[in-house]
């Protein structure tokens, strides 16, 4: 059993709806509503029922949902069997009882069956989202086949002997591939994990392989045991799944192997076995870097000093006390120059004391002489002055 290749959405119930009640000469009877969950088979009062929807979600613009399900030639089906098939099938993909819906029988050489329904829930007006439906939809599909018995049927040609879907690699990494003559490590990588999953091996099988191939990986699991996917290592160099291309993602790669859960826990038990060896190279490169440059500048500005004492190639240390001699000079004489400075200070000071007090002596003796006329004052006022001065010169401020 098949589905179409791509899930159809659209604005306009009429046409879908029309399109497959529509009679045809290369169908065997004329096609009739089989199941779902309306009220009515013709066209025009199923259209009415679907647009009935519309008002719920205004701002939807695509509220149609198409996708039919085939049997292989020659094969056939009773349209209740058909019937619960789609029921079943629908459920699967997340839509709800009050999700109007229809099933249109066509009776032909390949039997089929069109599913119509509405993404607007007619109960508080839900929207189905359908994410990655088409994915969802295969596998829904598969599971129906063994179900229910069915001929169990390869995925279109279109999508089987498509290749995975990978990154191609960039120019830079053409080229240096091209210049040194060693392949890409990217491309390698790719090719490694498509051999290791040729044949659809289990988990465990799977990493035995890559190990074999020297690649390094490690695993995802979330605590609650889901598994998220991998991560490799090829050459020194690490990879993220997305980095190699979507076939690599944990969804596609599940699909290209035998999964079982309980593989989980032995990944878990040699998770940090298997690890081990990858963060080895990781190491190796970066002592190489690090270390080894980071001493070199250290020593470099060691001779940048040496050529200041060049006269003299042993006193390398010696500059060291020289400076501190030199400070110490420095410090002494600008105290010396301060102490100087004050002695210069005072002296002015007394200097200006001792003129203004021999101005004011000069002044007494000159109004003493001019009242004391009888006495020779002049001299004695001069011996006293000169006195005083000696005394107020020495004594101390």
């Amino acid at each position: 059993m098949k589905g179409m290749r791509n899930i159809r959405r659209g604005k306009n119930f009429a046409g879908v709806v029309q399109y497959a009640l529509k009679p045809g000469v290369h169908h065997k009877s004329d096609p009739v509503v089989i199941g779902g969950n309306m009220l009515s088979d013709s066209a025009f009062e199923l259209i009415a029922e679907f647009d009935g929807t519309k008002p719920l979600r205004p701002d939807v613009q695509k509220a149609v949902w198409h996708n039919s399900l085939r049997l292989p030639d020659g094969e056939s089906l009773t349209a209740k069997k058909w019937s619960s098939i789609a029921d079943e099938y629908m459920r699967r993909m997340g839509f709800s009882d009050t999700h109007l819906r229809c099933y249109v029988l066509h009776d032909d050489e390949g039997q089929h069956i069109h599913i119509i329904a509405s993404r607007i829930d007619m109960a508080g007006g839900k929207l189905y989202l359908g994410k990655n439906e088409n994915l969802i939809s295969t596998r829904i599909i598969s599971e129906l086949e063994i179900t229910h018995g069915l001929t169990v049927t390869k995925t279109a040609p279109s999508i089987s002997n498509k290749q995975p879907k990978r990154k191609r690699i960039s120019r830079n990494e053409q080229m240096l591939s091209e210049r040194t003559g060693v392949p890409c490590p990217k491309k390698s990588l790719q090719r490694t994990i498509d051999r290791s999953l040729a044949d659809k091996p289990d988990l465990l099988t799977f990493i035995k392989r890559l190990e074999q191939a020297e690649v390094s990986w490690k695993v995802n699991v979330a605590s609650t045991g889901k598994m998220n996917g991998f991560s490799f290592e090829y050459a020194g160099i690490a990879f993220k799944a997305s980095q190699l291309g979507k076939s690599y993602s944990w969804a596609n790669l599940s699909n290209r192997l035998n999964y079982n859960p309980d593989h989980i826990e032995a990944l878990r038990a040699t998770k940090e076995v298997i690890p081990a060896p990858a963060p080895a190279p990781a190491p190796a490169p970066a002592p190489a870097p690090a270390p080894a440059p980071a001493p070199a500048p250290a020593p470099a500005p060691a001779p940048a000093p040496a050529p200041a004492p060049a006269p003299a190639p042993a006193p390398a240390p010696a500059p060291a006390p020289a400076t501190v001699s030199k400070n110490t000079e420095r410090k002494e004489s600008i105290s010396e120059k301060i102490a100087e400075l004050e002695l210069r200070l005072k002296e002015d000071r007394r200097n200006e004391i001792v003129e203004k007090i021999l101005q004011k002596t000069q002044y007494n003796s000159k109004s003493i002489s001019g009242l004391s006329a009888g006495f020779h004052f002049s001299e004695g006022s001069q011996s006293f002055s000169e006195a005083m001065g000696r005394a107020f010169f020495t004594k101390p401020i």
